[in-house]
């Protein structure tokens, strides 16, 4: 699962309309939390969520598990729960909307939780991005747009019989299929297509680290520290050889913290949470 990171844009509230696209009957009988996410976010990724069917019933459920800390103005808070304010932008039709597992569409910290979208759509082929909001409350609540912190989560719509196009995440928040794009390629988000075995040792790390990994082919690969506001704090372009890779992780001048450590390759990359220590 792709790691993600909500941005907290400001200490000041603001409104996207709460009810945009929602149910209204969210609960325990809504759908179940698989209990299986071992990281913040959203499951599966959004190339491994079945495509919807154009005038066709859908029940798509979607996992979630809240966060436990970030960094928000350089410190590091504790997520005591985060609300679910809206979801919009999906394909419009007959009852088409999303409801949650709890009936406040909020979680504790570190709580597992799911969403459910349910009606039958009835709109034009493409690929739709979620507009997500929520309220996270760190002792103050702060509402945010998730795709502000680079969230971007996407509904694919096809005709029965269609091709299910790859997510393509350098498009706005629709993008209009033709019906002639090719089949999404089975794994087209499995990192291992590219880099397996990705190691961090040790982690949590003081000074420096090594991280160890095997590659399929000789490549030059991006490789990018990020901190819990996704911010790029590092960033370089390193060359790998096809077999076993060690690169080093300097701590430099970044402070104690959780920060996620990418290295990527075209559309495929593989991430590990990293903690520096005091």
């Amino acid at each position: 699962m792709k790691k993600v990171i909500f941005t907290l844009l400001s200490c000041g509230t603001f409104y996207f309309g709460a009810v945009a696209q929602y149910c209204g009957n969210s609960g325990p009988s809504v759908c179940t939390p698989s209990g299986t996410l071992t990281e913040p976010g959203l499951s599966p990724a959004s190339n491994d969520l079945p495509a919807v069917i154009n005038t066709v019933a859908t029940n798509t459920v979607i996992q979630f598990k809240n966060f436990d800390k970030f960094v928000f103005g350089g410190q590091e808070v504790t997520v005591q729960s985060l609300k679910l304010d809206s979801i919009g932008n999906l394909p419009q039709g007959t009852n088409v909307c999303w409801a949650t597992n709890k009936s406040n569409n909020t979680w504790a910290n570190q709580e597992d939780g799911c969403i459910k979208v349910t009606g039958t759509p009835n709109d034009t082929i493409g690929q739709y991005k979620l507009k997500i909001i929520v309220t996270a409350n760190i002792g103050v609540p702060i509402q945010t747009d998730a795709d502000a912190a680079g969230l971007k989560y996407y509904v694919r719509l096809i005709n029965q019989g269609g091709n299910t196009p790859c997510v393509d995440t350098t498009q706005g928040a629709f993008l209009a299929y033709t019906g002639t794009e090719p089949n999404c390629p089975v794994g087209i988000n499995d990192p291992i297509s590219t880099i397996s075995s990705m190691s961090v040792v040790p982690n949590p790390m003081n000074s420096s680290a090594v991280v160890s990994f095997v590659s399929e082919k000789t490549a030059i690969v991006n490789e990018r520290i990020t901190n819990l506001l996704g911010s790029t704090v590092s960033t370089k372009k390193v060359e790998v050889k096809a077999g076993d890779n060690s690169l080093v992780i300097n701590r430099g001048e970044l402070p104690a913290g959780v920060y996620f450590y990418t290295i990527s390759e075209g559309k495929n990359s593989v991430t590990r949470r990293i903690v520096i220590s005091e």
